[in-house]
């Protein structure tokens, strides 16, 4: 099985994040965003893969190569002069031989491809959309279907009078190669607004599917910090690279937590991340990779990427800090992200009224950092035994 990875997107409602970085390689849980994809692939046996690119591509080729650290094939196909999200597809039609997915390398979802392909077959369709219910569809395209799933009528980011449904396009597509020959060669086409209503007006076996499961599609700073959240109570299905070791808790190889440290669930620390004496993580703190939170240090709601550096006695909630930042002694930060882009540190407000309100209700469970050790303690004794 094929699939095509459309990752030439430059991310600008993702800025100062994406500005030196493609939003495809946007850091989540210590991974690029496409990584997740790549993984979500391979979990449904799907190893040949294409990838689109225009915006800095020679940071997506250098990290992903051809693909075997993750036992998956990857190819490319560089755009100098963008396409639309359809007009790629056909510069890369010789490769495209059998029924093959096209997906986002910019969201983060979970969906279950095996079950969407195995309905696409089932009704010998040429293209079919993969579907998903959101509060607000006015940003998206929605669709309107017969009782059989066969598309009847689509409308790309309607006003919100000519809304009729929640459901919308996720941008996530089973298609025929045949599909191809309605794209014209080396010109600017777009699924939504060229293709679609091609073939609804040519009448061809147009199916949508509603999928089931998480899908986000990162649209902007808010939806970015959310969605780490989302993964820490179990929203979406995600490889955290790092072990749950208490309810809530998850904390990745050789970090090292003060007895002091105060930690209410969920929060994620990473591999190689340090965090000193009385220092304090509450909820939905996300620490990344090799990190260090100094003393007297609180951080809730955030996210703090790889080689992230806070101050002591430094305060911070509903932010993002982009990798190598470092947060002075007795700064505070509020709905903020900082990004340092090698010249300049970038700053930028996050809407505060985009924190997911069940976020701030629930009580915690709280552990020290002693007690953590103590339950890691036990289960290294434990996988010991079973060793033996």
């Amino acid at each position: 099985m094929q699939a095509v990875i459309l990752a030439g997107g430059k991310g600008t409602r993702l800025h100062p994040l994406t500005s030196t970085t493609p939003k495809p390689m946007v850091n989540l849980f210590n991974k690029p965003v496409l990584e997740h994809t790549i993984e979500l692939l391979k979990n449904h046996d799907i190893r040949d893969i294409v990838i689109t690119l225009a915006y800095k591509p020679e940071q997506i080729i250098d990290y992903f190569g051809g693909g075997s650290r993750w036992a998956v094939n990857i190819q490319y196909s560089l755009e100098d002069t963008p396409m639309g999200t359809a007009g790629g597809l056909r510069r890369i039609q010789p490769v495209l031989n059998d029924t093959f997915l096209v997906i986002s390398g910019d969201a983060v979802t979970d969906f279950d491809l095996t079950s969407a392909i195995e309905f696409h077959k089932k009704k010998s369709a040429i293209a079919t959309m993969l579907l998903y219910e959101v509060a607000n569809p006015t940003q998206f395209g929605i669709v309107e279907t017969a009782k059989d799933g066969k598309i009847k009528r689509f409308i790309e980011k309607p006003k919100p009078s000519e809304v009729f449904t929640n459901t919308v396009n996720t941008g996530i597509y089973v298609l025929e190669p045949e599909v191809l020959s309605s794209i014209p060669y080396d010109t600017f086409f777009d699924f939504s607004k060229d293709l679609f209503p091609r073939l609804l007006q040519n009448q061809e076996p147009f199916y949508a599917f509603r999928a089931e499961g998480y899908w986000c599609d990162i649209g902007n700073l808010a939806q970015y910090r959310n969605v780490h959240f989302d993964a820490l109570i179990g929203k979406v299905k995600l490889n955290l690279s790092a072990n749950q070791v208490a309810n809530g808790i998850w904390l990745g190889a050789k970090s090292d937590i003060h007895p002091s440290v105060k930690l209410s669930g969920p929060c994620y620390v990473g591999n190689g991340t340090v965090v000193r004496r009385d220092a304090s993580l509450g909820r939905f703190a996300v620490i990344c990779d090799l990190s260090l939170v100094d003393e007297k240090a609180h951080i809730t709601h955030s996210i703090l990427s790889p080689k992230t550096t806070v101050g002591r006695n430094a305060k911070i909630f509903g932010s993002v800090l982009g990798p190598g930042s470092n947060l002075p002694e007795g700064r505070h930060m509020d709905d903020e992200i900082v990004v340092h882009d090698g010249t300049d540190t970038i700053r930028a407000e996050i809407n505060s009224e985009l924190l997911s309100p069940h976020l701030t209700e629930e009580i915690a469970l709280t552990w020290s950092g002693l007690d953590i050790a103590k339950l890691m303690t036990q289960d290294s004794l434990s996988m010991q035994t079973l060793a033996a």
